[in-house]
């Protein structure tokens, strides 16, 4: 049973510290023995399904006959129990099915278990805590942030699991998932950047790409003497005010870190190293 996360709801920083980013105090050996330890229950857990028989005849009795007795294997090996959700020959009863991109052309189909869910849950708990910190120990997020999450939505991952895990730690998605979870990826990310301007934000997880074209698009916009009717919202119009005053101050356009003064951003795409710089310009 999926629960929620009541250590982090008690506000205790150096419990939840150790519970969510303990791990960084590990060695490599310590680390390793933990992994090989998980692998080995995975191997106890799957060899009693038949898609993992196909691959393990003889059940391994340790890492190193796993090594050297199961063959690397690819999705197309799995595709045609997988793609068509064939929960029969899986160890378990799925917790929940999501796809890849696509981009092979084709989508993965990939079950997942609700104990990978529950790992994900903690792992995306260590995340915030992580992107938000100055320094060691530090947890600079309450239970209930706000966070503006441009996310592709169901049935990619990061959809199915931003729907599930989202009540687990806490956090009050912009815009809200069980209203607008199921618009496509462009006009909820739109949707969420203008209901954005009418509150406050503790963290952003966007693809990079996106965040560099708010940027921009915010950068030319304030530069224009026309005053949109949205502005004549009280709220919006104090935002922008005070964000007007801080960019003339320092010479330039109104940017994104002057509407927003967020705690942490998460990013992510194979472009984001190229983009590191111009994040920093834009959101700060």
């Amino acid at each position: 049973m999926l629960t929620e996360h009541e250590l982090f709801k008690s506000g205790d920083s150096a419990k939840i510290w150790q519970k969510y980013c303990g791990f960084l105090d590990l060695t490599i050996e310590e680390f390793m023995e933990i992994q090989e330890q998980l692998l080995i229950e995975q191997i106890d857990l799957v060899y009693k399904s038949e898609l993992a028989r196909r691959f393990m005849p003889e059940k391994p009795t340790s890492i190193k006959e796993f090594r050297t007795s199961v063959p690397l294997t690819r999705f197309e090996d799995y595709a045609d129990y997988l793609n068509v959700h064939d929960e029969s020959v899986l160890a378990d009863k799925p917790y929940c099915w999501s796809h890849t991109s696509g981009r092979g052309g084709s989508f993965k189909w990939v079950p997942y278990m609700e104990r990978t869910v529950e790992q994900y849950s903690n792992d995306s708990m260590a995340m915030m805590i992580l992107t938000c910190a100055d320094n060691k120990g530090q947890v600079k997020i309450n239970w209930g942030f706000k966070s503006l999450q441009n996310l592709p939505p169901a049935p990619y991952l990061s959809g199915v699991m931003a729907k599930i895990i989202s009540p687990l730690i806490g956090v009050q998605p912009i815009p809200p998932i069980e209203k607008y979870g199921d618009y496509d990826f462009q006009t909820r990310t739109q949707i969420g950047f203008q209901m954005a301007l009418s509150t406050n934000l503790d963290i952003i997880g966007s693809m990079t790409s996106v965040l560099i074209k708010i940027g921009e698009q915010i950068s030319k916009s304030s530069q224009s003497t026309r005053l949109d009717k949205k502005m004549l919202n009280p709220r919006l119009l104090f935002r922008f005010m005070k964000a007007y005053i801080k960019s003339r101050k320092e010479g330039r356009p109104i940017l994104p870190k002057d509407l927003w003064s967020v705690k942490g951003i998460f990013c992510y795409g194979t472009d984001t190293s190229i983009y590191k710089d111009k994040l920093t310009y834009y959101w700060g």
